[in-house]
């Protein structure tokens, strides 16, 4: 028996119990939506959180912060203080393993127009910060090397502040007091949503070049250091390299953790992506099972066409068809079920992901008005080559029994069957 003709006895027995057959396709049908719908609600809340933490900080991005000794080092006690200082940023200005570098200066500081006053984080810094945090402009600019080399009065206001002290006006242009000094406003920050944020969150902050930030407030330190590294191969390296520098600078050991603190993005991207791929494991384990259950299903009823069929194969037996003709025969009727209830599958999944739409998720807890961090049901090609490999499995588990119970039938006691 060719399996041209094993092909068309499977399918001729798939249309004499078509209701049966249907009924069994459309447990299928719903064991695939289930894992293509879980599998793609996986793929947009990893990349909501994503899009939330990037916004944050752009990859490489690493904020070190000063901190007290814990070891002895160069003669000095054990708990001092480490301030740093701008000339530590001069000097990993020169680090070739560094992309960008930029000080930062913070205070909480109330900033007014006209009658209108708020209170929102004031922080100096370098044109190199904005690439580095995705500091955005929605309209004009953000801070430039002329207005930190001519001591600029000018500031780039964060969304909500913009919102709270010009409402519907346009603020680009207009002068702003902070701490009684005029300063002109030269852009404001895009709507952003950051999952991850030190002092104030960028929307509620204002940033002026770091050259007259001691008009501001005065201290003699800078609050952290902002580096953004080359590229993620030589990431760890450029973050030792920066460490050993500073500690040379301030007289403390590189190998003291304490002496200065470091927010390293990567391993928040690293967390993050941990958490989100336990999750699509997790959601891809659920619908795997769901879609077993429809795999039982096909086992069930292709037990039940090997008893009713015992004497055709027989028969088939008896005129010399072999053992693995028809477990072949089986098993691609088995094959058939899952793959048409598979597809019909598919077509309503996609059906549905254009009906369900983006579901509100962190933006929701931070203000997203453009619905960037929603969660939005993903269907890559990935996820449906994977939801295919694991249809072939369930096809192949359900049908292998079934067409092996009737290849190993004796053709004689098959004969007799009534």
């Amino acid at each position: 028996m060719l399996l041209k003709e094993v092909a068309a006895q499977a399918w001729h027995s798939l249309v004499a119990h078509r209701f049966r057959a249907s009924l069994t396709m459309l447990g299928i049908a719903w064991g695939i939506v289930t894992v293509v719908l879980l599998m793609a609600y996986g793929e947009g809340f990893h990349r909501a959180l994503f899009i939330g933490f990037q916004n944050a900080f752009s990859q490489g991005t690493v904020i070190i912060y000063g901190g007290s000794t814990s070891l002895q080092a160069g003669g000095e006690r054990a708990g001092r203080r480490i301030r740093l200082q701008e000339g530590d940023v001069v000097a990993l200005r020169d680090l070739g393993t560094l992309k960008y570098v930029s000080p930062e200066s913070f205070e909480s500081l109330a900033i007014g127009y006209g009658t209108r006053q708020t209170t929102t984080g004031v922080r100096g810094v370098w044109p190199e910060y904005g690439i580095m945090r995705t500091e955005v402009p929605a309209v004009g600019r953000f801070i430039t090397s002329e207005d930190v080399e001519n001591r600029r009065r000018v500031v780039f206001l964060g969304t909500e502040v913009a919102r709270r002290l010009f409402s519907n006006i346009p603020p680009v242009g207009e002068t702003v007091r902070i701490r009684g000094l005029s300063f002109e406003v030269v852009g404001v920050l895009t709507d952003k949503v950051q999952i991850s944020n030190y002092f104030y969150p960028d929307k509620l902050s204002v940033f002026v070049p770091h050259s007259v930030i001691r008009q501001l407030f005065y201290q003699d330190f800078i609050d952290t250091i902002v580096v953004q590294t080359l590229n993620a191969q030589t990431h760890e390296a450029a973050v030792r390299q920066v460490r050993e520098i500073l500690a040379s600078r301030h007289r403390f050991d590189p190998r003291d953790d304490r002496a200065i603190r470091v927010n390293d993005s990567l391993e928040g991207t690293a967390m993050l992506t941990g958490m989100t791929t336990g999750l699509k494991a997790v959601l891809v384990f659920i619908g795997t099972l769901t879609l077993m259950i429809g795999g039982v299903g096909v086992m069930n009823i292709m037990l039940v066409s090997v008893t009713e069929r015992t004497r055709e194969i027989g028969i088939r037996k008896a005129v010399g068809a072999r053992r693995r003709q028809i477990l072949l025969q089986f098993l691609l009727e088995a094959l058939a079920i899952t793959f048409a209830g598979g597809l019909l599958g598919i077509f309503i999944s996609l059906g549905l992901v254009e009906i369900v739409g983006p579901r509100p998720f962190i933006g929701t807890l931070f203000g997203d008005r453009g619905g960037e961090t929603d969660i939005h049901l993903l269907l890559s090609g990935r996820i449906l080559l994977s939801a295919t490999g694991i249809l072939v499995l369930a096809g192949l588990l359900s049908g292998l029994w079934p067409a092996f119970r009737a290849s190993r039938l004796d053709p004689i006691e098959s004969l007799r069957y009534e």
